[in-house]
């Protein structure tokens, strides 16, 4: 499910305490120390700073208004309450962008590769 999905779901029901309250437990406060240095990795660095900054929200409304929601809204995710476990992964969509941008990067190494065959030959 989308976490905007999820969020719609669970705004303003006993769902929205737990769900927040689940970004506050002490588990996740020694989480935020890793997420704080992936937040410098690109791309992903804002998902991982929005996933860290849920925590510190009253609830899912002021977080929608927050700029941390549009980096994560697209995204999908899985949370267990039960099992205190929390996964978020790409949508459809996501994948086949990264798909596409994966095959470009390798035609190009290719083709860079097989110049620099060709080129060396010539001398």
């Amino acid at each position: 499910m989308r976490f905007s999905q999820l969020c719609d779901q669970a705004e303003n029901t006993e769902q929205e305490q737990q769900l927040l309250q689940f970004f506050k437990q002490d588990d996740m406060i020694k989480v935020e120390n890793i997420i704080e240095k992936l937040t410098r990795v690109p791309i992903i660095g804002k998902l991982f700073s929005a996933v860290n900054a849920l925590g510190d929200y009253e609830s899912i409304t002021s977080f929608k208004e927050s700029e941390h929601y549009n980096n994560i809204k697209d995204w999908n995710c899985n949370i267990d309450y039960d099992k205190k476990s929390f996964s978020i992964g790409p949508n459809e969509e996501q994948q086949r962008k990264a798909v596409k941008v994966l095959a470009i990067i390798g035609t190009v190494i290719t083709l860079i590769i097989l110049c620099r065959k060709l080129c060396c030959r010539k001398e």
